[in-house]
């Protein structure tokens, strides 16, 4: 029988399960309430149940399931399986993911950061799968990033070599939740974009609504309101900076960005195109590309899957 992985995409909100082929085909999915208030261990427990419904509705056993990753939010240590905080989940502080689950379900499990996943499953089976050196930029709450290099995660000296989204683009700019200033998640996330038109339109109707999300300021801009096309413009600028000053560090071949914003569509993308390239080396801008992802939502699932397939069949992580 061919070997089949688990992916669990840990959400503040909601668990994505996948069950995924040692080729990256997902066979069947499900999803539930992480009910993250209960705290870490209940949200472990759920985890585990979810793994055996995801099970069940595929018509197999636990025992038949090879090997179970987990991509989590937040700082870790991937090689011990711990995450050390997890911000948006009360309560997760040095929480051993890797033993609890691999006690509860008797299967190897490797634990990834999220944004590292779907770095990952983009490079193994989506926009990236014809590269060996990428990075991703996940544009939501925050930015998350994860980068392989000739093949291979690169996760730096302490887990923590891949947090571009704190890639400073301004000195001494806008706050950014890390505490730094001038960060490209305080300019880009969808956060951000929120919070800089609320700034700049302070007057307007559509800058008072209380569920202002990033999506109603590009809509705003498609439909000609001028401060929201300046802050989608200024934005793609932005984004192209720290995407610029990554590309100078790694020289990679491919830029996936990811999230939220890919609803901006191919304008916004090839604004921030227009940008880079205009910005960046023209010996390191000639090899390289910038893309919407190809795996959507489904890439942290299938990344965490995947290396756990990685590691079932090398012994290494991805």
């Amino acid at each position: 029988m061919a070997k089949r992985y688990v992916g669990i995409d840990l959400g503040g909100t909601n668990l994505k399960l996948g069950l995924v082929s040692a080729d990256g085909e997902m066979m069947e999915s499900l999803s539930v309430p992480t009910e993250a208030q209960g705290g870490p261990d209940h949200v472990l427990a759920r985890m585990a149940d979810g793994v055996r419904q995801l099970a069940k509705k595929a018509g197999i056993k636990v025992d038949d399931i090879a090997a179970v990753g987990v991509g989590v939010p937040g700082p870790l240590d991937s090689a011990a399986g711990l995450v050390y905080i997890a911000p948006n989940l009360p309560g997760w502080v040095n929480v051993p993911v890797r033993d609890t689950l691999q006690k509860a379900l008797g299967k190897t499990v490797v634990v990834e950061n999220d944004a590292n996943a779907a770095a990952y499953g983009e490079f193994r089976v989506g926009a990236g799968r014809n590269v060996s050196s990428m990075f991703i930029l996940t544009l939501g709450t925050g930015v998350g990033g994860g980068i392989i290099q000739d093949g291979r995660l690169l996760r730096g000296a302490s887990d923590t070599g891949a947090e571009l989204g704190h890639t400073i683009i301004q000195y001494g700019g806008r706050l950014c939740g890390c505490g730094n200033r001038g960060c490209l998640e305080a300019y880009a996330s969808a956060t951000a974009v929120v919070a800089r038109f609320r700034e700049q339109a302070a007057v307007s109707d559509l800058s008072r609504q209380p569920d202002l999300e990033c999506k109603d300021v590009f809509d705003a801009a498609d439909d000609g309101n001028k401060a929201a096309a300046r802050i989608v413009a200024e934005t793609a600028e932005y984004l192209a900076v720290g995407i610029t000053s990554i590309i100078h560090a790694l020289n990679p071949e491919l830029v996936v960005l990811t999230g939220g914003m890919m609803g901006a569509g191919d304008v916004f993308l090839d604004a921030i195109r227009r940008h880079v390239g205009a910005l960046a080396f023209p010996s390191a801008w000639k090899v390289c590309d910038v893309r919407w992802s190809t795996l959507g939502g489904d890439a942290g699932i299938l990344g965490a899957a995947l290396a756990a397939e990685a590691f079932d069949r090398t012994g290494q992580r991805a």
